[in-house]
């Protein structure tokens, strides 16, 4: 070897062993493995699963953690810091693995326990929404529940609604019923809570309430006194004319109460006061001259109201009384209302009966119109350029001296066909006279004036021409309906002045339209044939009721237009009947036979004629069988054994007496004297 190559291989080396003899520039690259490795397991305390792990060993610059679950493994974290996982409630093997600075590598598996509370104290609210009673809200609350699964009980294998602890449920039913709400509180892991709760669902509370749904929840509510009654419905206590229904509302001033307390309820829709800002409420009062005040309010807004008091007039029987709202805002909405019965006065126990609240006009518009009611009484829709108004009678003379009639404006112009009408409240009935009148003043002589009735539901209408004969002079036209039948519900009134002929700036007066001819009788008295327009009050007992109506099968002996009908209701008495009280008594010195049609839906129905006079006492009754069913036949019933000195003025009628009801419908006709 080169002896310089020799020198300078001795130098070299002595450089090196001189440069690593220097320990701060030594790398050991054979470190030991970490050592006691373990890891901190911190568990909330939530249900939330939510688990963090600070993983520790000697000798470790860095850890990684597989955390048991499936999950992917964390990122390497260095040593001193933490990683949090969620977890679900269960048993995990967690490997915890350690590295050195060489990457050297060491393992633990470590056993880690997920465990939730149960939930606790569950409590749930639910209500329903005030303008929509379909509509339920469910909002239910528990200690450790990290959420809760809500079943609304309407269909079959319902898929629950999952909500987050402090979120409402919300679900909006197709119909009416008991249902049951279940709310099921959620641990996080297999320990829950339930809760159920039946709620029923109703229609909704609006105008007209008259007691009668059984899928309407008449929730009223009491204040100044008796707040736990409320109004439960009740069986009418006195039916009558004004108010035959079956069921009312059933107020009590309690002893001692306020003398400003009342009842009150929230309807589910505002009430429209567009066309009419009057209430009507039927009221039957233990006392004549009680004030009744009705108020409606703005819902959460008490300052916003309207009221008006009306006092009653009868005692112990039905009356309507008519609440005008003349201070209402229109632009407001009004939702809640409000009674006060004896309004000013403390209670004193005693009970008031109330029903059919509703919207109408001053007062209800039927035939006979006369327009005495007041300008904005009748409201007349035209079209085409026909208005009508209500003015005083510009010709008080001849057959019309009454102080108000309509007035017709043909404008200039004007459709054919233009003209106006009215809705009515009650339904025209050709039943009572087929043939309607009109008092007329027209400018023109032989033009024709057209009435027209319609049905707009049905979309059927009838309509008869008549020529006006004279101009200028107040005369009465006839029309003639024969041909519309005793069915139809025709409840809107038309009228055409001069139809087909365009407007000429004509001004026509009408007034007083009302049934004419074949009126029938005008008293209460025997013979009983219940022809035309005159009231007869039925007054049913033990489950039967009757009123007068249209022949449901003119044919045979009895093709009259209207007769009575007596309804049996399933579990009836077998005593149930109705008694009418008459204007005259009956006078049996020249005959004691008395005869009756009868039509009934089953043969040999044992059907009693009573007499009776209130006055005394004195009653006597006859008995005959049903011959026939499903058709019109006669009976006939002795009276000879009737004393003659005694005023009878009541007539009782049974059907099928003796046998309990089951929903028959009877009709009668014609009680009269036989020679």
């Amino acid at each position: 070897m080169n002896s310089i190559f020799k020198i300078f291989l001795i130098l070299f080396s002595g450089v090196l062993l001189t440069g690593c003899n220097n320990d701060d520039d030594f790398i050991d690259f054979n470190q030991d493995l970490p050592t006691n490795i373990d890891a901190q397991f911190i568990l909330t305390t939530d249900n939330s699963g939510e688990v963090t792990i600070i993983p520790k060993g000697e000798g470790a610059n860095s850890f990684i953690i597989e955390f048991g679950d499936g999950s992917d493994a964390s990122e390497e974290i260095a040593a001193g810091q933490k990683v949090v996982h969620i977890y679900e409630e269960g048993q995990y093997e967690v490997i915890i693995t350690a590295k050195n600075l060489a990457g050297d590598t060491v393992s633990i598996t470590k056993t880690l326990i997920v465990s939730f509370l149960p939930p606790e104290n569950l409590e749930v609210t639910i209500t329903i929404d005030n303008n929509n009673p379909f509509l339920v809200n469910v909002f239910p609350t528990a200690d450790n529940a990290v959420g809760f699964e809500v079943y609304f009980g309407e269909i079959q294998d319902e898929e629950p609604q999952n909500i987050v602890a402090g979120d409402i449920a919300q679900y909006t039913y197709s119909t009416t019923g008991v249902f049951t709400i279940t709310v099921v509180a959620l641990s996080g892991g297999e320990a829950t809570l339930t809760y159920s709760e039946e709620i029923e669902i109703t229609d909704p509370l609006v105008l007209p309430i008259d007691f009668e749904s059984e899928t309407v929840n008449y929730a009223f509510f009491n204040f100044g006194g008796g707040e736990a009654l409320g109004v439960p419905v009740v069986q009418n206590p006195a039916p009558n004319n004004v108010n035959s229904s079956a069921k009312v509302g059933q107020y009590t001033k309690v002893s001692g109460s306020e003398v400003w307390a009342g009842t009150s309820a929230t309807l589910n829709e505002n009430i429209d006061f567009s066309s009419t800002q009057t209430i009507a409420i039927d009221v039957y009062s233990p006392q004549a001259g009680i004030p009744v005040l009705f108020k409606v309010e703005k819902e959460g807004d008490g300052s916003i109201f309207a009221e008006s008091t009306q006092n009653t007039t009868v005692a112990n029987q039905w009356e309507t009384l008519t609440f005008n709202l003349t201070d209402i805002n229109p632009a407001e909405s009004y939702s809640v209302i409000a009674l006060f019965f004896n309004f000013g006065t403390s209670g004193a126990d005693e009970d008031y009966y109330f029903d059919n609240i509703r919207l109408t006009n001053p007062f209800e518009i039927g035939l006979p119109i006369d327009f005495e009611g007041g300008a904005n009484s009748y409201p007349f829709v035209e079209f085409g350029g026909a208005p009508v108004s209500i003015i005083a009678n510009p010709d008080a003379s001849g057959i019309n001296t009454s102080a108000n009639v309509a007035e017709m404006l043909k404008a200039s112009g004007s459709e054919p066909w233009a003209g106006a009408f009215i809705d009515l409240d009650e339904d025209v009935d050709f039943g009572i006279s087929s043939t309607i009148s009109i008092k007329v003043w027209s400018p023109q002589a032989n033009v024709p004036f057209t009435m027209k009735f319609e049905n707009p539901g049905a979309g059927t209408e009838t309509e008869v021409s008549v020529n006006i004969p004279t101009a200028n002079q107040w005369i009465e036209l006839e029309f003639d309906f024969s041909g519309a039948g005793t069915t139809g519900n025709w409840t809107r009134l038309v009228l055409f002045y001069n139809l087909g002929t365009p407007g000429a700036g004509e001004l026509i007066y009408f007034d007083d339209i009302e049934y004419s001819g074949g009126s029938g009788p005008t008293s209460v008295s025997v013979p009983l044939t219940f022809e035309g327009s005159l009231d007869y009050t039925w007054t049913g007992f033990g489950g039967a009721e009757t009123q007068v109506i249209n022949n449901p099968d003119p044919s045979g002996i009895n093709t009259s237009n209207r007769v009575a009908e007596l309804f049996k209701d399933t579990g009836a008495e077998v005593w149930a009947g109705s008694f009418l009280d008459l204007d005259e008594p009956i006078d049996f010195s020249n005959t004691q036979q008395m005869s009756m049609k009868v039509w009934s839906p089953i043969n040999n129905a044992n059907v009693i004629l009573k007499l009776e006079s209130p006055a005394t006492g004195y009653e006597i009754e006859v008995s005959a069988t049903t011959s026939v069913a499903n058709q019109w036949h006669e009976l006939t019933f002795d009276f000879s054994s009737v004393s003659l000195s005694e005023n009878i003025d009541r007539v009782v009628i049974f059907m099928d007496f003796g046998n309990p009801g089951n929903g028959n419908t009877f009709y009668f006709d014609d009680i009269q004297l036989e020679n």
